[in-house]
């Protein structure tokens, strides 16, 4: 390890803060452990998340069907999570974005269409500054 890792992990293990956290997580991830057990596999596979606050517990499904089913079983699953009251979300997963993608996504279309209207833009303003801007612009775009 180096320098620098072990003082972050000296930190983390270390802090109150991050110690709740982590304590928090792990309750989180046990009381989900206990539910997949307890209740039907092709039920549970679709609970992504708990959440467990003061005496609500709100269960993350990955679709609103699910959501459908696991509300039928909320007073059970409220009685062995020792709870008073059971939510449940729907929280659809998020697709994993490989590293380049995003780029290729948000990246805006530009066209001669769009450079000739800065430019024709540019040629009726007053202000030197903002005409300076606009053909810029539409240089950088027609690149």
């Amino acid at each position: 390890m180096t320098k620098h890792s072990q003082t972050v992990s000296r930190y983390l293990q270390h802090s109150d803060f991050f110690s709740s956290l982590y304590d928090t997580y792990r309750e989180e991830a046990k009381l989900l452990q206990l539910i997949q057990q307890q209740f039907p596999r092709d039920l549970t596979n679709h609970c992504t998340a708990v959440h467990k606050k003061g005496q609500i517990l709100t269960i993350y499904v990955d679709a609103p069907v699910w959501a459908s089913k696991m509300r039928y079983m909320s007073g059970k699953i409220a009685e062995i999570a020792a709870v008073r009251e059971v939510k449940i979300r729907v929280s659809p997963p998020q697709p994993r974005q490989q590293p380049g993608d995003r780029d290729n996504k948000t990246r805006p279309r530009h066209s001669d269409k769009a450079a000739e209207i800065l430019s024709n833009a540019a040629e009726y303003t007053a202000d030197k500054d903002l005409k300076a801007v606009l053909l810029r612009l539409s240089k950088a775009i027609k690149q």
